[in-house]
């Protein structure tokens, strides 16, 4: 079989996805368990990650409540990228405080007030304070938007080698960031048409369809959410809007009490005047 430039590209470009990401975010994902969750003061005496059942079930017990979290009930070598981002930039486990008394996932923290459009990508994944999960934050996202443009190529199967070329420092500066070794992705980048047998590639095109589906049906989920918490948010305000307007209602009957007063005390000054004129 032979291909064009263009469709080597996406060929290897979806080896660096499908193949290296999972790699890299299995690392990532035990890392800040480690590091992030097991260590605070909020859950003392949690284990070290080690993939066990009994681990496994603690964290599906912390994102107890998330209607997203149907991809991280198989094993956890068996995850793929769609539940290892639920499981890192979209988890409750690694929440962190958001100023208003409450905690926030590092998507809604340190990705979401940025605005960025769906198909665009960071400038930079690393936080200009030094923000340890900020910059996780940032690289993990841009690695789940480079899958994303994987999905979107699925058409085409075609990637021009300028597209690719930034597609692979983009990746290699968000693993970077992540502390992870891109040796890997450099030799994919050498490789030929030759180590693609079709077997292969047959292999990687329902790879790219199961992966495309999980990650569609994730994002179905989260703007239901999305719109369940603005309904949720727009009773809270109405709920506001009515206390309001109960406590002005109190005050005018305040009001009314104090000129009834008033007219009382008028009245008792009248019978005064005329108790003295008798």
């Amino acid at each position: 079989m032979t291909f064009s430039p263009e469709r080597l590209n996406f060929i290897k470009f979806s080896f660096v996805v499908l193949d290296e990401f999972p790699v890299t975010l299995r690392s990532v994902f035990v890392f800040m368990w480690d590091n992030f969750a097991a260590t605070t003061t909020a859950t003392p005496g949690l284990p070290k990650w080690d993939a066990s059942i009994t681990v496994h079930n603690i964290f599906l017990t912390k994102e107890h409540g998330s209607k997203k979290a149907y991809t991280m009930n198989k094993s956890f070598k068996d995850w793929d990228c769609t539940a290892l981002f639920e499981a890192t930039l979209f988890a409750k486990t690694f929440a962190m405080p958001d100023g208003t008394g409450g905690a926030s996932t590092l998507d809604k923290l340190y990705v979401k007030p940025l605005g960025l459009p769906p198909r665009g990508f960071h400038s930079s994944v690393r936080s200009a304070t030094g923000n340890q999960a900020e910059t996780y934050a940032l690289a993990l996202d841009q690695l789940r938007r480079l899958r994303n443009e994987l999905c979107h190529q699925i058409s085409t199967q075609e990637i021009d080698k300028a597209t690719f070329d930034n597609y692979i420092i983009l990746a290699k500066d968000a693993l970077t960031a992540l502390r992870q070794n891109t040796a890997r992705i450099d030799e994919i980048g050498k490789l030929d048409e030759e180590d693609f047998p079709t077997t292969r590639c047959k292999q990687l095109e329902d790879e790219l369809k199961r992966e495309k589906d999980a990650a569609v049906k994730f994002t179905q989920i989260d703007d239901h959410l999305i719109k369940i918490e603005s309904q949720v948010e727009d009773v809270g305000s109405e709920l506001k809007d009515v206390k309001t307007g109960v406590t002005e209602v109190k005050t005018q009957v305040k009001d009314v009490g104090s000129d009834v007063k008033d007219i009382k005390t008028g009245v008792t000054d009248v019978k005064t005047q005329l108790d003295d004129i008798g």
